[in-house]
């Protein structure tokens, strides 16, 4: 990550804010991903396998298991308990992503973030998943608004305040970016690595 973090304060001097996020805004995006789908799976995954039904589990598994994990799951997602059946959904989206497909990845976010049958936890995830892995041509402004309840409170606050920062830097407001950093950094909720990360990007955004 040094090498990136030299470029982009090259970028900067010379006063490319758009260059920097169409070259390194994915980074942000990722790592963000990365601590998302980590928090799902360690607070979720070990009660749901604990309290859902043996054949469920098998049948979970099994999907993932396969060649097509994703076809896999879609073929099965029906039939699997309520716990297993929000897991798929998770990484079928995740999937999507993967592949590349990134506006069915957004609309399967966008579907658990509607739905009101499963935790506001993981509506508030799949949320933030959809803004971060809208298509690349998506309107920043409305992005921005989809994510606004996100940065404002809750658990997921501090990674909210992320990518939003990273798009404000898409559009050119560095300001804006700088300020949300800073409240992230500020925040007793954030993640050691998250703030650190955070701190890299304000000294190098200020320089």
């Amino acid at each position: 990550m040094a090498d990136i973090f030299d470029e982009i304060d090259e970028e900067l001097k010379r006063d490319r804010t758009q260059e920097l996020w169409t070259k390194y805004g994915k980074y942000v995006m990722a790592a963000a991903a990365a601590v998302v789908l980590g928090v799902g799976a360690s607070q979720g995954f070990g009660a749901w396998q604990r309290s859902q039904a043996e054949a469920s589990a098998n049948l979970y598994h099994q999907a993932l298991a396969g060649d097509d994990a994703r076809a896999q799951l879609q073929d099965t997602v029906d039939g699997l308990t309520d716990g297993y059946a929000l897991l798929a959904r998770f990484r079928i989206a995740a999937a999507f992503a993967a592949e590349g497909d990134m506006l069915a990845a957004e609309q399967a976010y966008n579907a658990l973030a509607s739905d009101g049958s499963i935790p506001t936890l993981y509506q508030q995830a799949a949320q933030l998943m959809a803004v971060m892995n809208a298509p690349d041509d998506s309107d920043t402004a409305a992005l921005q608004e989809r994510l606004a309840p996100l940065v404002d409170a809750g658990p997921w606050q501090p990674l909210a305040l992320e990518l939003s920062a990273a798009l404000d830097l898409k559009a050119g407001d560095r300001s804006a970016a700088i300020a949300k950093l800073e409240t992230l950094i500020d925040l007793a909720e954030t993640p050691n690595e998250l703030r650190q990360r955070a701190s890299r990007l304000v000294e190098v955004l200020n320089s």
